[in-house]
Parts: C-alpha cells; sequence; structure tokens
C-alpha cells in the first residue's frame, strides 16, 4: 500500500467521520443480552433457518435484531430476507466480542473515542459526556448517546466498574484502542466551513471525463454490469488488489493473491473480474493477462479516493449522478427508483452508494437517508453527467397498436413507460390530474394490469373496491383480485389507512380470490404483520413497477404474475421466477452470439464447447444450461440454431446458427400480428 500525506490522512479520517453514524439501532431486552442475541441471529440466518423478516414467533423483536445487523453491515435484505453479508460470514465464523466491538467501531461515531476518554482516567458516565462534548464540540442535551455507547463497551468487555459509578477500561479495551483508528478532534474543526480540497484529476483520468464531455453519446456506453468487491474497505481493497496487478500478471497469480489476502473462495473472486474490467480498473493485454489501466495506475500514484470515483463514473452508470440526486435529503428507496431510469438495479445501486459512503461523498443524516456531502456536491459538479431521463405527462388516452413492424413494438414499450410514469407520480400525488382524491393512482392501477393482459376495471366509489381484476390460470380457472390504492403525498402507507372491515366486506361482495393493497410504500410492522395474518398482499408501486416491465420485456404469464398476490412468499417467488427467467434469455444470448463468432473457423459448437468458451466470464453458464438453450433454441418454432452433428449426449451434439435475421424479421412480424389482433 502506499504512504498517504498527511493531507490525505486528514482527509480520510473526515471520510470516516461521514462514513459512520450518529446512532446505533436498539436491541430488545437488557443490555447483557445482547451480544448473545446477535449471536444466535446470526447463526440462525447462517444456517439458513430463517425465512423471513416475518418468520419469527416475535416478528418485531426479530425486525428490531435485523435493523442492527444491517446497520452493521453484517446481514442484508433482498425480498424480505436476510443473507449474510462478507462481514456476517467472517463474525459467524468466529463470533468473538472483539469482532463485534471492531464492528461497532467501523460505524459508530465516538464509539472508540469514548473508550480512549476513559483509558486516561476511570470516569462516571456524565464525566465521559462531559468530555465527549467539550472536546468534539457537541451540545447533546443529555446522556442517551453517551450512555449507548458505554452499554455497547461494558457488554463487549471493553470496560467494567471501578466502584463510585467509575468505569475503567480493561486488557481487551486496551488492546481494541492500540488497533482502532481514532477521530482526532482537530479532524473536525471547521468541518463544513473548510470542506474537504478537492484535487484536480491525473491527466489520463482527465482524458476519460474529457470523452465524456465531448461525446454526450459515451454515456450510453458506460457499464451497468454487476458490482462485486471484497468488504469492508471497499476502496482500499480495490487499491491493494489494483497495486498488485500494476504490472502485468496472470489470472491465475492474481487470484490466488486475492484468494489469500481477502479469504476469498475462486468462484467469488471470477465474479468480481468482469466488474474490474468493466469498471475501467483492469485490461487483458493477453490471454489470461491482466494490467492495470493507465488511469488506474494513476490513481495508485496519486492515493486519492476521489480519482477512483472519477474512474468509476467514467464506465459506470449513475455515479456522479447518484450525488446530484442526494443533493437534498433524500430515501435510499427513491434513490434506487432514479437509478431503474439509469438502467441500474437496486443490488448495483447499493454498491455504487457503499462506494461515495467510503469516498466521503454521502453521508446518512438519519437511518435510511443519504444526502450529499458539501464535498460531493462540489466533485458531482465538475463531472460530467449525463442527462436525467425526461419526465413524461402522465396519458389517460392507449396509445395505437397498429402501426406494423419495429415500431409497433418500440410503441408497445412507450405506452408501458407512461403508464409507469403516471403510476409513479400519482402514487405520491392524490390529487393528480386535478382528479378527486385517489382517482388518478386508482386508475393508472388499473391501466397497469390492463397493459400486462388482466381484465382490469376502477371500480371505486362508496361501498365497493377501488380495482378489480380478472384472470384465467392456464388450466382455465377463473380468479378475481380486488385492489385497494393508496396515494399518500408522504410515502408511506400506515396502519390507519387500512380499514379491514371495508376490504373483507369488498372482497366478499366480488367474490374475490385475492386482495391487494398497493401504495408507494408501507410503514411500520404493524400494517406488514397484520396484512399477513389478514392475507392481504403489499404491493410497491416499485414492485409493480419490476413486474410490468419484466411482463414486457421476458414474457411473464398472468398465472406468473398473480403469484404476487400470494401471501407470505409470493412476491419472493415472482423475484426469483422473474430472475430465473432472465438468466435464461442471458444464456440464450450468449449461446446465439459465441456460435456467430466461432461457427467460421470451428464450424458449430456443440454445448461442451460452449461451457469451456464462457466458463470465464461473468455470466459463467452451467452445462445444463447451455444444453437447454440450445435445444430451446433449435426448436422448429424458434428455427435460430440447427443441429448440423446430433449425438446420444447431448452435451456433444454441434449446432450452428441459421439466417438470424430472417428467423428475427419473421419472429418479430408475428409479434406484430399478435399485438395488433388484441389492440383492435
Amino acid at each position: 500500500m502506499l504512504e498517504l500525506t498527511n493531507a490525505t490522512s486528514l482527509q480520510r479520517q473526515r471520510i470516516e467521520w461521514l462514513r459512520k453514524s450518529w446512532s446505533v439501532p436498539e436491541l430488545r431486552g437488557g443490555k447483557h443480552a445482547w451480544f448473545s442475541l446477535v449471536k444466535d441471529t446470526v447463526d440462525l440466518i447462517g444456517s439458513g433457518q430463517t425465512k423471513s423478516l416475518n418468520a419469527s414467533p416475535d416478528a418485531q423483536s426479530w425486525s428490531l435484531c435485523a435493523n442492527f445487523l444491517r446497520w452493521a453491515g453484517i446481514a442484508m435484505n433482498r425480498s424480505n430476507i436476510l443473507y449474510l453479508s462478507d462481514v456476517g460470514i467472517k463474525f459467524n465464523a468466529n463470533p468473538t466480542e472483539k469482532q463485534l466491538a471492531d464492528i461497532i467501531q467501523s460505524r459508530l461515531r465516538l464509539f472508540g473515542e469514548a473508550l480512549n476518554i476513559l483509558d486516561s482516567i476511570p470516569s462516571t458516565v456524565e464525566a465521559v459526556d462531559d468530555q465527549l462534548c467539550k472536546i468534539y464540540g457537541l451540545n447533546w442535551t443529555n446522556l442517551h448517546n453517551t450512555r449507548k455507547r458505554m452499554d455497547w463497551l461494558e457488554v463487549l468487555g471493553l470496560i467494567e466498574g471501578v466502584g463510585n459509578r467509575k468505569w475503567g477500561v480493561t486488557v481487551a479495551g486496551t488492546i481494541a484502542l492500540e488497533e482502532w483508528h481514532l477521530i482526532a478532534p482537530d479532524v473536525l474543526e471547521n468541518f463544513d466551513a473548510e470542506d474537504v480540497e478537492i484535487t484536480e484529476p491525473p491527466e489520463e483520468i482527465a482524458m476519460l471525463l474529457q470523452n465524456l464531455t465531448e461525446s454526450p453519446e459515451a454515456h450510453l456506453k458506460r457499464s451497468t454490469y454487476n458490482i462485486w468487491v471484497p468488504s469492508p474497505n471497499r476502496i482500499d481493497n480495490l487499491r491493494a488488489i489494483i497495486q498488485t496487478a500494476s504490472e502485468r500478471i496472470t489470472k491465475a497469480d492474481l487470484f490466488s493473491f486475492i484468494e489469500k489476502e481477502f479469504g476469498l473462495k475462486l468462484g467469488s473472486i471470477d465474479s468480481m473480474l468482469p466488474f474490474l474490467k468493466a469498471s475501467g480498473l483492469l485490461e487483458e493485454v493477453g490471454r489470461g493477462v491482466y494490467v492495470a489501466t493507465a488511469a488506474a495506475r494513476a490513481w495508485l500514484e496519486t492515493g486519492n479516493d476521489f480519482d477512483f470515483i472519477r474512474i468509476l463514473h467514467a464506465n459506470i452508470r449513475f455515479v456522479g449522478e447518484l450525488v446530484e440526486v442526494a443533493k437534498n435529503s433524500i430515501l435510499r428507496n427513491d434513490v434506487y427508483s432514479q437509478a431503474k431510469q439509469y438502467g441500474i438495479n437496486t443490488d448495483k445501486a447499493r454498491w455504487i452508494i457503499g462506494f461515495l459512503l467510503e469516498a466521503g461523498l454521502l453521508e446518512e443524516p438519519q437511518y435510511l437517508h443519504l444526502k450529499a456531502t458539501p464535498t460531493g456536491v462540489r466533485l458531482a459538479s465538475s463531472l460530467p453527467l449525463a442527462d436525467k431521463p425526461a419526465e413524461k405527462q402522465c396519458v389517460r388516452e392507449s396509445i395505437s397498436m397498429s402501426d406494423t413492424g419495429k415500431n409497433a413494438i418500440n410503441l408497445l414499450a412507450e405506452e408501458m413507460e407512461q403508464i409507469l410514469e403516471c403510476l409513479v407520480r400519482s402514487s405520491c400525488d392524490p390529487t393528480a390530474d386535478n382528479m378527486i382524491s385517489g382517482a388518478a393512482f386508482e386508475e393508472a392501477i388499473a391501466r397497469t394490469f390492463r397493459f400486462m393482459g388482466f381484465d382490469s376495471k376502477r371500480i371505486s366509489g362508496s361501498g365497493d373496491t377501488d380495482v378489480i381484476i380478472r384472470w384465467r390460470d392456464n388450466d382455465g380457472t377463473s380468479f378475481i383480485a380486488i385492489i385497494d390504492g393508496k396515494s399518500k403525498s408522504s410515502g408511506q402507507v400506515s396502519h390507519s389507512d387500512i380499514s379491514d372491515v371495508a376490504i373483507e366486506t369488498h372482497k366478499d361482495i366480488n367474490n374475490a380470490n385475492f386482495v391487494g393493497i398497493i401504495g408507494p410504500g408501507f410503514s411500520g410492522d404493524t400494517i406488514k404483520n397484520h396484512a399477513r395474518k389478514k392475507e392481504f398482499a403489499l404491493i410497491t408501486v416499485e414492485q409493480l413497477c419490476t413486474i410490468t416491465r419484466a411482463y414486457e420485456s421476458i414474457g411473464l404469464s398472468l398465472q406468473e404474475i398473480s403469484l404476487a398476490f400470494k401471501v407470505p412468499d409470493g412476491l419472493s417467488q415472482l423475484d426469483e421466477l422473474i430472475a430465473s427467467k432472465q438468466r435464461e434469455l442471458e444464456v440464450a444470448t450468449a449461446v446465439i452470439s459465441k456460435i456467430n463468432q466461432e461457427q467460421e473457423t470451428m464450424g458449430g459448437l456443440s454445448p461442451r464447447d460452449l461451457f469451456l468458451i464462457l466458463r470465464d466470464t461473468s455470466l459463467s453458464p452451467s452445462l445444463k444450461e447451455l444444453i437447454s438453450a440450445a435445444e430451446y433454441l433449435s426448436k422448429p418454432e424458434i428455427g435460430v440454431l440447427y443441429v448440423t452433428d446430433k449425438t446420444q449426449d447431448p452435451k456433444n451434439t454441434i449446432y450452428m446458427l441459421g439466417d438470424a435475421k430472417t428467423i428475427a424479421n419473421r419472429l418479430r412480424a408475428l409479434a406484430t400480428i399478435i399485438n395488433n389482433a388484441i389492440c383492435k
């Protein structure tokens, strides 16, 4: 690692301060049970014994513990199911008090600093609080903040009572202080006024940014690849990896270094390689030989995290744009919604947020909120940003589908986006389009389901549901769902907004099989637990948009979409189904592309050939997936591939690409005929 200058060291301390939070989420029960609660919960998650945040007999306690684990970076929430992060996996392997103390120190402001005060002289809580406020210029009006820090220090064995209400540092506490990096008081002097200095980028990085300025179309080439880096301290970890590749290095040697340095499995390392290349940090200069790019080497020389962010912005979408979006405090969910307009999904947006937090360009003013720091605003203003996706007016009339060819399909996608724009906007504006409260949102919900092929009508009015939808499953069985639409300017629907008596009445009136409540978001555990008990599906507008786009892009059936109404895990099942179908399309794309590239020289490829070619890519499909894709694409009704040498073992059957353009035109024409027929 490069040695840092004093200025860079000062910047690092300021960035670390910004990355940390002021408070730690509460845990239920007496403080002496906290460590056991965390350890046992992590063990449950790691062993796969937990199913969802609502799976515990005491869902509220489970949710509180989940909040702490997410805050600490130990666990991640995916579709309401908790998974251990890299930090969590490491803790679970050796769940010691010291390791949890290290985690809290990396997340909580003035945790180690409070311990340092006690190291000077045993003191009471009041005395420690007085010293913290005096040294760091705080205006805390009560002892709660200091007491919470000292409670955790006690629980984790770093301090102990020494009599007269005073606390002293234990041997474990002394060891921790020797290892921890504390924030010096002078780092915070005139913090807001001085801000962090932003130096000019090196020439190699400036050229990347200049290209975006001079060629706006270059923004479209910025990648949306998956992001994966060893945690925590991701930027520092990336720096260590790129430093190893500052001179040419074989893939085997690079992987060996990463495996030993970070204790990762080869599969995890392999999934990181595409990001290292897509982010402009690494390039392949020979078969299986890699080297840091010129821009990456320039970053290594400066040691400046801002230069890393500049490289990332030049190569990955929604980096500087994210800072711009967070100029004012904004909910994370709102950031995720904006990210999707740039082609970045929620998981990738979380990674970008993590980089920006580490670089001190974002901060978390409160739980689940983000805000650009003054430094972040200044840096973003110096970056060439992509144009914000145009906001379209909410339209009430459906676009005609009478056009033919490509235009009809393009118009279908345009219609969908207009419908979803209206859905999102009206969900937080009850009087949208100057209609009565909630009417525009209800109509947008009805149009969304109608677009997906449901028999969908807005009913509303006194004594009945807002929207009713009907469909038939593949076996011809009829189903009905009623939908209660909740447009809230606050963006959150709470338990008090729902009348379960009215909903049950509406369900009986319409002889409905399912109930859905759709809103911009749902706050608190009460509404979620109650809805689960009543079997009311809570569907956010973001989730409905994702489902609608998946319907258009991968062809979900009505039966598959209806999983969203099944409680408790229908939405999770639908998420998995969408991911599976998207994966199938990605594998099919890779098969067609590779056969097209290689058949002229190789005369056709088998699934086994494709497996050997694609196994080192980010997709890394299995042999079973490749066999399935090839067999599907060679079916007579598709005909993109044809068999030239059929063998008993399907993995060795040779395929070649047919007249792909003609076949694509035929399938497109068929799609147009169907669209025209159903839209007349």
